[in-house]
């Protein structure tokens, strides 16, 4: 799959560098049975399928936007009609940053 984008914010609101801690992430994994936490438990992601590539590339224009928007981290992989959307803390020093309770709400909007 091809690297489409990775967005991130500079400047990130407090209320989105609250941790979560891995508990309360599986809790809110399991209202959105789509995502799933990814080995090492620092990001989330969902494989979407659309109809055609076009559709799949607009899809993450929109996901980037929006993501740029909020201040969240966005890594997408697109090949074809298909695009794995993975979601994951800012990094800092080098690090990726923690899962926080505004990323998973975030996925939620996605769907």
């Amino acid at each position: 799959m091809d690297r489409v984008a990775n967005v991130k914010s500079e400047s990130t609101p407090q209320s989105v560098r609250q941790r979560l801690k891995s508990e309360r992430v599986q809790e809110m994994l399991e209202a959105l049975p789509a995502w799933q936490l990814v080995p090492g438990g620092q990001a989330i992601d969902r494989a979407f399928q659309f109809p055609t590539p076009l559709v799949a590339g607009t899809f993450a224009l929109y996901v980037t936007t929006f993501a740029a928007a909020l201040g969240h981290t966005v890594n997408l992989d697109h090949a074809n009609a298909g695009l794995v959307v993975t979601l994951a803390g800012a990094k800092k020093r080098g690090r990726r940053g923690d899962l926080t309770e505004a990323i998973v709400n975030f996925a939620q909007k996605l769907g």
